[in-house]
């Protein structure tokens, strides 16, 4: 299979369902060599059984983003397996819906902290190095509108997405003399598992699909300019500048 990511080693975090899955699925069909990983070894599975079908290639890596031995051993096979690794996409995340910000609880905080800031800072730390050695790479960090507009009801999510953020544009800062280039997207509400019991029935266009930030990421990916980086490309609309999620009826 050839495409504009032809042989480029790809490693998805949270790839086993939702915005993860569509990157892999996408990614692959443009010719990525994709590592696949998530903690549900079943839904990566299912993921890279859908790629092979497709005539893709792809292997699952069971990881945990927030286990720092599991990071480390996970990149360490991946680069002894297929000696680079050419693309980062870090999205794997969790969220505490209907969570009023000052009543979160302390397990809440430490569970979102965990996964989605420290697990993006994690991944970065194991697998930048060997970009850097190479003089080329491209990190892709999944931000979230919750990262740029405050959000009320979210608990910890926000301040785990303004983490993302900061630390995305501090990286790409870093390692721009070292040829990597880090960027992100900041998604609105999308249709996936995760937002599926705020999904109103007659959800407008404000709710996105995951193959729509695939393809921003493909772009970020394949398209975007050699000097692009430490850019964040927002893919919702703000209409509610409190953070409040789209009233449901």
């Amino acid at each position: 299979m050839s495409g504009v990511l032809e042989d480029k080693v790809t490693l998805v975090t949270g790839a086993g369902r939702g915005i993860g899955r569509a990157i892999a699925t996408d990614f692959a069909s443009e010719g990525a060599i994709v590592a696949v990983t998530g903690r549900n070894i079943q839904r990566l599975e299912q993921v890279v059984g859908q790629i092979r079908l497709s005539g893709g290639q792809a292997i699952p890596w069971q990881m945990d983003v927030s286990d720092e031995v599991q990071v480390e051993d996970t990149v360490n096979e991946i680069l002894g397996h297929w000696d680079r690794i050419d693309i980062l996409v870090n999205n794997a995340a969790i969220i505490h819906h209907n969570t009023p910000v000052w009543r979160t609880s302390i397990k809440d905080w430490d569970e979102e902290m965990a996964i989605n800031l420290r697990g993006t800072f994690l991944c970065c730390h194991f697998v930048v190095a060997s970009m850097a050695e190479r003089r080329e790479g491209v990190v892709i960090n999944i931000g979230s509108s919750s990262g740029t507009i405050p959000e009320d009801m979210c608990g910890p999510y926000g301040a785990t997405k303004w983490g993302v953020v900061g630390y995305t544009m501090s990286l790409a800062k870093s390692v721009r003399p070292h040829g990597v280039r880090v960027n992100g997207l900041n998604p609105g509400w999308v249709d996936t598992d995760m937002t599926a019991e705020e999904t109103p029935d007659d959800a407008g266009p404000e709710w996105t699909q995951p193959e729509d930030i695939a393809r921003a990421a493909l772009f970020l990916a394949a398209y975007a300019p050699a000097d692009m980086t430490g850019q964040f490309i927002n893919l919702f609309e703000a209409k509610d500048g409190s953070g409040h999620a789209p009233r449901l009826r």
